[in-house]
């Protein structure tokens, strides 16, 4: 039987709980409701592969503003602009709404960089592109197949409820990744109107034999930590985890700069991406 190839998410712990990470050249799903933090786990993914493997990552935001992006994951001491700037990591926000120009900006994000990790954010914004759920599906195939052929290990980013019995926005995009991960807000026992806990399960994961329990997890000032698993993490940083001391610390540093610009250098032009960074074909134009 041929080894599988890993590629590492760079949160500590959950590496273990798969075998050594993600099976290479796969699309996985994140899912999760809102704060239940989606947006870290992707950049802390993108941010581990380019520091250090030596893996150039692209995150395509479809709704989040980029300058902001950078900021939040700033407070986590990693430092997004010195990556753009070395080429090893793109931040793309289209700004078009149709799925065919989007594919396109990818491939040239992807093509520009060489990169190798890729994050949509979000795909349920995406889902507003297509007219019917047959769309949804062969969008995603598509898309599927396109970064398949790019030897990228993609995250894919929906949005869902509170308790959601589907782990996507249409119930149709779980059944199509190789992967499925659920960001959960774990409600007080004492108090089910109030939140105490983050936690994680893996739902699915293709040749990868794993656990279906819940596993909690903290969002400190270095990321992500599984708890139990991490250097970073205690059970009282679990309990209060947007309490950290030095988060607290760098927010207050943070308030004091928000007139800071991010430097133009490191965001990417869009329109440069849509007309083809580089000249010749790409691997969507064929789909």
């Amino acid at each position: 039987m041929d080894k599988v190839m890993r590629t590492s998410t760079g949160i500590p712990g959950l590496d273990k709980m798969l075998e050594g990470g993600l099976p290479s050249r796969t699309i996985t799903l994140l899912s999760g409701s809102c704060g239940s933090g989606k947006s870290t786990f992707a950049m802390q993914f993108l941010h581990y592969g380019a520091k250090y493997c030596n893996e150039p990552g692209v995150y395509v935001t479809l709704e989040e503003d980029p300058d902001t992006l950078i900021r939040n994951m700033t407070l986590f001491g990693w430092d997004i602009e010195g990556l753009m700037r070395q080429k090893k990591l793109l931040i793309v926000k289209p700004e078009v709404y149709k799925f065919d120009s989007i594919k396109q900006i990818i491939a040239n994000a992807i093509e520009k960089i060489h990169a190798k990790r890729l994050v949509v954010d979000s795909y349920s914004v995406m889902l507003t592109y297509f007219r019917d759920p047959y769309e949804v599906r062969n969008g995603l195939v598509q898309l599927d197949r396109a970064i398949r052929k790019m030897s990228a290990t993609a995250l894919v980013i929906s949005d869902i409820t509170d308790n959601s019995v589907t782990f996507s926005t249409t119930g149709v995009e779980e059944f199509i990744v190789d992967g499925v991960i659920v960001l959960h807000l774990v409600k007080d026992r004492e108090n089910p109107y109030q939140y105490s806990s983050r936690g994680m399960t893996i739902r699915k994961m293709r040749a990868t034999p794993h656990s279906l329990d819940l596993h909690k997890f903290a969002i400190g000032s270095h990321g992500i930590d599984i708890v139990g698993h991490g250097p970073h993490t205690t059970e009282m940083q679990m309990r209060q985890p947007d309490k950290h001391p030095e988060t607290h610390k760098k927010r207050k540093k943070k308030k004091k700069e928000d007139g800071r610009q991010v430097d133009p250098a490191s965001v990417v032009n869009v329109s440069d991406l849509k007309h083809g960074a580089h000249h010749g074909s790409s691997h969507f134009g064929h789909l």
